[in-house]
């Protein structure tokens, strides 16, 4: 058994809750009982305010301490008079700020003596004690341990739930570690969570949690959003509905502003009257989905390269959203497992533990975005119906809109943004051959062309870019290399293509009246606005357009 699970989640989170408090009364008892003693107001770095607090004190007995009236005392701000005589701190009395009382060495007063006592406290919304549980008085101190066991399972069945007891709580918890002869140590986990429910009157929910985590990278891997595999969490009631995480964005019933996607953000539905409804939406997509499949060749292990819809090998893999099968049984990443794979190049290599022979068919199912930008998503839907359903009327805003300030995996210099800026709706690039010194390269010239020599084996570092069939001047050999073909012979340039940051616009309205149940008329409008550039403004006069029916 190499993990375990938990069926009742009432009883997960109840073990959660303890070590939350436990943590926060250690770190309060550790602050309570060394801090107040050599800290000043000012250098508590919480809300608060300072009092100033004075009394007498009348000695009923000749003990020699005296519980003080308050707790957390400022140190060094407190005054004791006695007979108009100022008593000396440390010498004739000190202060216990752990217990909040005040010790007198050697008492020399009489009963029914007064003890003038003034000092500053700081005004903090704190309780003097905290309970992980409350202790309960026993009856018999020679109680049996039976009666003890009873006292404390009625104590546990006693505290408070989490949830509201309408709620339904299902899943499980799992956590694994594997060690082998031929690998090293490797720690699985998996959390499958779904909540649904009324949480109050006229409201319910309904939230899933799917988290099944994979081996770690070569280079290290860090819990994200988006390695979950599904969460979102959906309130809904008689006037609204809201989803936030992943969901499923569908506007149909047009025909100019169509729009489905699966995204990851918020979305939120009003009703506000009957037949009646407005849907807003914000959101990041994920990138563009794609299925690559090829052959294995024989006793090579990779890296195999990974390519956009055309064929371009500058794209970014989304981390996490590969998902590998060789023969139709589905690979698991990581070193000591059956692949590894760089995102920022695309290149996936298989390790020993899977053997890739000419039979080999591999498929890859992955996103990515070729286009480098964080794409953002807003959206709102309205639609009515009036004249007893006779009349509807729905309009659509869309606007689709790229990062242009925060390209991923590229920092655009002032040079780069130059050229985007002059390239108008066309293409920008740059040099893509670097001088790196002889022996520090894989490429070297030879009457202008660069040449593949080997790693290490050249003077320069040379990246291609994919500008299309005819439109290079060289040809992809496969696992990195590039031979020159000729001018015009090849898709492929010897230059690094600059990503332009992209807006679309769509706006649009759908009447429909039926007037007999053989009778419909429909008329529809919409406008559009693209800027292919965000960088450049020029070619922005053909950007806009309209349409209708």
């Amino acid at each position: 058994m190499n993990g375990f699970r938990y069926k009742n989640f009432h009883t997960l989170f109840r073990y959660a809750r303890r070590y939350v408090m436990a943590y926060s009364v250690m770190q309060l008892v550790r602050f309570g009982c060394g801090g107040f003693s050599t800290l000043h107001a000012q250098e508590l770095d919480i809300p608060h305010s300072n009092s100033h607090v004075q009394y007498y004190h009348v000695f009923s007995d000749t003990s020699s301490v005296i519980p003080l009236a308050d707790f957390f005392l400022v140190a060094d701000s407190d005054s004791l008079v006695y007979r108009d005589r100022h008593l000396q701190r440390l010498k004739d009395y000190h202060i216990d700020f752990s217990q909040s009382r005040l010790v007198l060495p050697v008492f020399n007063f009489q009963v029914g003596d007064s003890l003038f006592i003034s000092y500053d406290k700081l005004n903090l919304p704190l309780r003097k004690t905290y309970y992980l549980h409350q202790p309960q008085p026993m009856p018999d101190s020679l109680v049996s341990p039976q009666d003890i066991s009873t006292m404390l399972r009625l104590q546990e069945s006693e505290g408070t739930d989490e949830f509201s007891s309408n709620l339904t709580k299902s899943g499980s918890l799992v956590r694994g570690i594997s060690l082998g002869s031929n690998q090293g140590l490797k720690v699985d986990s998996g959390l499958r969570m779904r909540v649904s429910g009324e949480v109050t009157e006229g409201v319910e929910i309904v939230a899933t949690l799917t988290d099944q985590s994979t081996p770690i990278q070569p280079e290290g891997n860090t819990q994200t959003l988006q390695e979950i595999d599904k969460v979102f969490i959906m309130l809904k009631s008689r006037r609204f509905e809201t989803t936030m995480g992943d969901y499923s964005l569908d506007f149909s019933g047009t025909e100019f502003t169509r729009y489905q996607r699966k995204l990851q953000g918020a979305m939120a539905t009003v009703y506000p009257q009957k037949n009646t409804h407005i849907t807003f939406s914000g959101a990041v997509s994920k990138g563009q989905f794609r299925t690559q499949e090829f052959q294995g060749v024989e006793g090579n292990q990779g890296p195999y390269q990974l390519t956009g819809e055309r064929g371009q090998i500058d794209i970014l893999v989304l981390a996490g959203t590969e998902r590998v099968w060789i023969d139709g049984v589905q690979m698991v990443r990581g070193e000591n497992n059956d692949y590894v794979i760089e995102y920022g190049s695309g290149e996936i290599t298989f390790t020993r533990k899977r053997l890739i022979t000419a039979d080999s068919r591999i498929t890859v199912d992955f996103q990515f975005s070729d286009e480098r930008f964080q794409r953002n998503l807003y959206g709102m839907e309205a639609g009515t119906k009036l004249f007893n359903e006779k009349l509807a009327i729905k309009s659509t805003l869309l606007r689709e809109k790229d990062d242009a300030d925060n390209p991923l995996g590229i920092t655009l210099t002032d040079e780069n943004r130059d050229a985007l800026a002059g390239a108008g709706d066309g293409q920008a690039y740059t040099d893509g051959a670097i001088y790196v010194g002889a022996g520090n390269g894989s490429y070297v010239v030879q009457d202008s062309v660069f040449v593949y020599a080997g790693i290490d084996q050249g003077d320069y570092q040379v990246r291609f870019s994919d500008l299309g069939p005819g439109n290079g001047s060289y040809g992809y050999e496969g696992f990195g290399r590039y031979r020159f073909a000729g001018e015009g012979s090849g898709r492929y340039a010897p230059v690094i293509l600059l990503p332009t940051a992209r807006k679309h616009d769509v706006a649009g309205m759908r009447i429909d009246y039926q007037s007999t149940s053989a009778i419909k008329i429909s008329t529809e409008f919409a406008v559009t606005d693209v800027d292919n550039n965000l960088y450049s403004g020029i070619d922005d006069g053909d950007n806009t357009g309209q349409a209708w029916m």
